[in-house]
C-alpha cells in the first residue's frame, strides 16, 4: 500500500482501536458556542481555522506574520484542545454554518480563508456555499473526499456506527493513555519534534466524542462535485515527505492524487510542499509563509 501523509488519520484510528484498556468515564460540560475566536491586527480579514483537535494557537507563528498587514480572526472549534464541546452533532455542518454566520454577522468582506486539515475541509465547504464575502482560500493538506484516497469506490454518507466504535476506543483510554496515543499520532503528522508535545496535548485535551464524530463526518462527506461552485482563487498545499520504504511514493504521486480530487474546482491550484508532513506550517515555515504571501497579493 502506498503511504501518504493524508493517511495519518487512519493511523490515529487504528492506534485508538488497538487499546485494550478498561472503559474510562469521560464527560465534559457542553458549550453553547461553536467556537472561540480571537482577533488581532488591522486590514483585510484573514480567518484561520485549525485542524482536528488543535487550538487556534496552531496559527501563532502565521498570525504573528500576517497580523502586521491583515485583521486575523483565529478560531478554536468547540470540543478541541480543552474547549467545551457543543451538545450534539452534526458537528462539522454546525461549524460550517456558524462560521458562515460569523462572516455575515460581522459583515466581513474580501475575506481570506486559511484552513488546515479539518479546518481546510471546512474552508472548502464554506467556499462552495458562500458566493459573497470571500476573496481567496488557502487549503493546507486537506481533501474534498478523504475516504476516496483509501478506496476509489468509497461511497459518501455518515456512518454513526463507525463514529461510535471510534468513540468506544477512545473511551477505553485514561488521560495518560490518550496522551500517549496522540503523541504516537503526532509523530506521523509532524516532522518538527519541538512541536510534538504541544500538538499531542491538544489532542489529549480534546472532547473524545467531538474527535470521533468529526473524523467520521469528514470521512463520509464528499465535496468533489460541490466544489465546482467555488468562484474565488484557491491555493491547495499538499504535504510531501519522501518515505524511504516506499520509493513509489513520489511528489508526482501526491500532486496527482490532490489534482484528481480537486479537478472540479476550476479556480484551485495545487502545490506540493518541500519535505514536510501534515503540519506544513511547522515543517516548512518559510516556504509556507512565502507561498501564502505571494498568493494573497492583490491581483
Amino acid at each position: 500500500m502506498k503511504k501518504t501523509t493524508f493517511f495519518a488519520i487512519l493511523i490515529a484510528i487504528l492506534a485508538a482501536c488497538s487499546s485494550n484498556a478498561s472503559p474510562v468515564n469521560f464527560k465534559a460540560g457542553t458549550n453553547p458556542k461553536p467556537f472561540e475566536v480571537t482577533v488581532t491586527g488591522h486590514g483585510q480579514p484573514m480567518l484561520f481555522i485549525p485542524g482536528a483537535t488543535c487550538s487556534g494557537d496552531e496559527w501563532k507563528e502565521s498570525v504573528a506574520h500576517f497580523s502586521k498587514t491583515h485583521e486575523c480572526h483565529v478560531f478554536t472549534l468547540a470540543g478541541y484542545a480543552g474547549t467545551a464541546p457543543i451538545e450534539s452533532g452534526p458537528y462539522l455542518e454546525t461549524f460550517k454554518t456558524e462560521l458562515i454566520n460569523y462572516i455575515k454577522t460581522k459583515n466581513l468582506s474580501n475575506v481570506i480563508l486559511v484552513g488546515h486539515s479539518i479546518g481546510g475541509f471546512l474552508s472548502l465547504w464554506i467556499a462552495s456555499e458562500l458566493q459573497d464575502h470571500l476573496s481567496k482560500v488557502v487549503i493546507v493538506d486537506a481533501l474534498p473526499f478523504f475516504a476516496g484516497t483509501f478506496n476509489p469506490n468509497a461511497k459518501a454518507g455518515f456512518e454513526e456506527s463507525q463514529a461510535k466504535s471510534l468513540l468506544e476506543a477512545y473511551a477505553k483510554m485514561d488521560d495518560t493513555q490518550m496522551k500517549a496515543n496522540q503523541l504516537l499520532t503526532t509523530r506521523t503528522l509532524c516532522a518538527d519534534s519541538s512541536q510534538w508535545n504541544k500538538i499531542a496535548t491538544w489532542g489529549a485535551q480534546s472532547d473524545r466524542k467531538t474527535l470521533a464524530y468529526t473524523i467520521t463526518e469528514m470521512m463520509g462527506r464528499d465535496l468533489r462535485t460541490q466544489i465546482a461552485s467555488v468562484k474565488v482563487p484557491v491555493l491547495v498545499m499538499a504535504a510531501f515527505m519522501p518515505v524511504k520504504q516506499y520509493p513509489q511514493f513520489t511528489e508526482e504521486y501526491v500532486a496527482n492524487t490532490f489534482t484528481r480530487q480537486y479537478s472540479n474546482c476550476k479556480t484551485c491550484r495545487v502545490v506540493t510542499s518541500p519535505p514536510a508532513k501534515h503540519f506544513i506550517m511547522y515543517d516548512a515555515p518559510e516556504w509556507f509563509l512565502e507561498e501564502i504571501d505571494t498568493f494573497i497579493q492583490p491581483s
